[in-house]
Order: C-alpha cells, then sequence, then structure tokens
C-alpha cells in the first residue's frame, strides 16, 4: 500500500465517522431499501417462486436489515469488519437452511418450466448485482467525490468570509476628507485588499492586490491588512512604510511566489497628501477647480517580491472638492467585445465629468461604466477621497 493510498484511506475513515448520525440514518435507509430488494429478487425468483411470499419477504427483509446494519458499522466502526463478516455468513448459512422447512410450491416444478426457471433464475442473480453494485458506487461516490465536494464547499465558505472581512466597503470622514470604497471580487475569495484608518492628525487610506486567489492568497491578505494597519499606527514616513512592509510579506510568505502590488495616501490637514506606490498603476488627481484628471505615478517594485528593496514616498496637495482614485487594475483591463479595454482614460473622463457628485453616486456610476463596457474577469476595487471644502470657502 502506497501512502497516498494510506492517507486517502484514512480521510475516508475520519470523513464517514463525522458524518451527523441523522446523515448516517438515511444512509442505512437506503442501504436497508437496496439491499432488500436485492434479497427478494435473489430469493423469490433465484428459487422460481418455490418458497412462501411471506416468508420470501420477511427473509429479504431480514437480510436488507442486517446487510445496512453492517455497513454502517463499517463506516462507523471500521474495526467490526471480522465481527460483522461472521455474522453475515451464518445469516446466509442458517436461512436457507430454514427454507428448507417450508414445502415448495410445485407451479413451476414440471419439465416444461426448466427455460422459465433459468429465465427468473437469472433475471434473480442480475438484479441482485445490479443493485448491490449501484449502492456501492453510491457509497464510493460519497465517500471520494462527497470528500472532494465538502473541502471544496467549506474552502468556498471560509474564503466568502475572508473576503467580507478583509474587503468591506469604506465609509470614513472627518473634517477634511471624506473617502469611500468598494471592492468586488471575482470570486469568492478575491485577491484584493481595501483599508481605511484614521488618527487625531490624518486620514490614511490603501488598496492592495494580491497574486493569485482563494485561500493562499487570503492568508497573505490578512497577514498584509495585519502589518499595514500596524505600521500606519505609527507616524513614519510611507517609503519606510514600504520598506517595512515588503521585508514583512517576504519573510512570511514561506518561500511561495505570492507578492501584493499596493497604493497608499495618508492625508493630512491644509490639502497635503503623501502617496506611495509598489508595482501598483498610477493614482488619478480629479482637480475640481479645472474639471480635469492628472495621474500620480511611481515605478517601484511589488511588495514581498525581493528583500531588501528600496522605497520612496512624494507629496502632493488637494485643494478643496479634488477627488483621489486608488484603483487596482481589475477595473481599466476590462474589455469589450472588440477586446478594447476600459481604460484609465475612459475613468478620468467619468471622474471629470461626475465629480461634483457625491462619492457613493461616483463609485455606482464608475462600476456601472465599467459593467456596460465588458465582463468583469478580475478583481474590480476602487477608494474614492476628497477634500472637502471649508465652511468659508
Amino acid at each position: 500500500m502506497t501512502l497516498k493510498t494510506f492517507l486517502q484511506r484514512e480521510e475516508r475513515r475520519t470523513y464517514w465517522q463525522t458524518v451527523p448520525l441523522s446523515a448516517i440514518a438515511w444512509i442505512g435507509l437506503s442501504a436497508f431499501l437496496a439491499f432488500t430488494a436485492v434479497g427478494l429478487s435473489t430469493i423469490d425468483l433465484g428459487t422460481s417462486l418455490r418458497l412462501p411470499l411471506w416468508w420470501a419477504l420477511t427473509r429479504a427483509v431480514l437480510f436488507g436489515g442486517f446487510t445496512a446494519v453492517f455497513f454502517i458499522a463499517l463506516m462507523r466502526q471500521p474495526r467490526s469488519r471480522p465481527v460483522g463478516g461472521i455474522v453475515l455468513a451464518l445469516l446466509l448459512i442458517i436461512l436457507p437452511r430454514i427454507d428448507t422447512l417450508f414445502p415448495a410450491s410445485s407451479w413451476l416444478a414440471g419439465p416444461g418450466f426448466s427455460y422459465v426457471r433459468w429465465r427468473l433464475a437469472t433475471d434473480g442473480v442480475l438484479a441482485g448485482l445490479t443493485a448491490m453494485l449501484g449502492w456501492t458506487t453510491l457509497v464510493i461516490f460519497a465517500g471520494t467525490q462527497g470528500i472532494k465536494h465538502v473541502r471544496a464547499r467549506t474552502e468556498l465558505e471560509l474564503a466568502e468570509k475572508l473576503q467580507q472581512t478583509l474587503a468591506p466597503p469604506l465609509a470614513a470622514r472627518n473634517a477634511a476628507y471624506e473617502v469611500r470604497g468598494k471592492s468586488v471580487p471575482s470570486s469568492q475569495m478575491g485577491g484584493d485588499l481595501l483599508d481605511c484608518l484614521e488618527d487625531s492628525e490624518s486620514i490614511a487610506c490603501y488598496l492592495a492586490d494580491v497574486s493569485g486567489h482563494g485561500i493562499h492568497a487570503g492568508v497573505f491578505m490578512a497577514m498584509a491588512k495585519s502589518s499595514v494597519r500596524t505600521a500606519l499606527l505609527r507616524p513614519r514616513p510611507l517609503e519606510q512604510l514600504l520598506a517595512d512592509l515588503n521585508q514583512v510579506l517576504f519573510e512570511i510568505k514561506a518561500g511561495s511566489s505570492t507578492y501584493a502590488t499596493f497604493a497608499c495616501v495618508r492625508c493630512r490637514e491644509g490639502g497635503q497628501i503623501e502617496y506611495a506606490l509598489a508595482g501598483h498603476g498610477p493614482i488619478l488627481h480629479y482637480h475640481a477647480r479645472m474639471k480635469d484628471v492628472s495621474f500620480l505615478a511611481m515605478e517601484q517594485f511589488p511588495l514581498g517580491l525581493f528583500a531588501g528593496a528600496k522605497f520612496e514616498s512624494r507629496m502632493a496637495r488637494l485643494e478643496p472638492g479634488d477627488i483621489l482614485a486608488l484603483l487596482t487594475d481589475g477595473l481599466p483591463e476590462i474589455a469589450d467585445g472588440k477586446d478594447e479595454q476600459f481604460g484609465l482614460a475612459r475613468i478620468g473622463e467619468i471622474l471629470a465629468e461626475y465629480g461634483e457628485n457625491s462619492l457613493d453616486e461616483l463609485i455606482g456610476r464608475l462600476f456601472e461604466s465599467a459593467r456596460r463596457h465588458g465582463r468583469q474577469s478580475d478583481d474590480e476595487t476602487l477608494i474614492l477621497v476628497r477634500a472637502i471644502p471649508s465652511v468659508s470657502a
């Protein structure tokens, strides 16, 4: 027996031992019905209707009931196999002896019915074997594909909960800035992460796009979010935050090829902002006064790709009503039927045209326009930050 076969057998054994008793009861009922049919077909047809009907039915019920109990015992307690096998063998020996106590029916005993008797016996054996094989196939399916389905379903549910925790809708506001954010994963476990933190002096928000999907990417996202939140609590330049975060993620990814692109802004009073990008696309800057859009771009390595990578951050200024748009590549890379991408330019046009609307309306319009352009193929995440005009303005 190979190690793989042994592990699969242990996995199936554990699976059956953890199946709820209510489900085992249904399996027992199906086994009882299947093997009662087996007993009836092999006994009544196999003996050419020689036994009384009541005894044929009783014998079939006994056979079906004991066989169901035997198989359930094997599922829950595999060590009972020898005992169950001995009892089943005794049952198969005793029941035919009881058959001899009843007078045999002579309806099909004549020489002219030899072919009929042969056909009945053959049909009984074939019907019994077919029913047994059908039930056995069902049990094997439940014990192999059923395990895979349960595992996959569990992973999907866990991934969905992780996604809801790691990438919830954002809504934050202080005296100087308003933040809104939304993430639409392409599967139960997307690779995009967004967050926002406030302190007495600033408001910071960021998003990350982790390579890959599934539980592995979700665990990496959880570690990244924890690390970023911890780092943002300390008033350090973003270039130092990126360097420390890069080192942490490089070490905790345990040799895998996982990495993350990253975009972050820290907004202070007076419209002063600090921004940093790591392998990420540009931040769009909507200028309320001129009704146009510019790009804040930086060429730097993604996080977790290389140990000891160097990073920098830059400063910019927001005027009242200006908007910053941080987004992952899922939105601009949506393609239509002609393989034309939605593009940053089109997103900038929407910002310029509807920049005076509320951030919630603006996010809704951007995602709606993207849906009209083409089908979603990747995670789509967007954060909007607006500098709130002062009351005096």
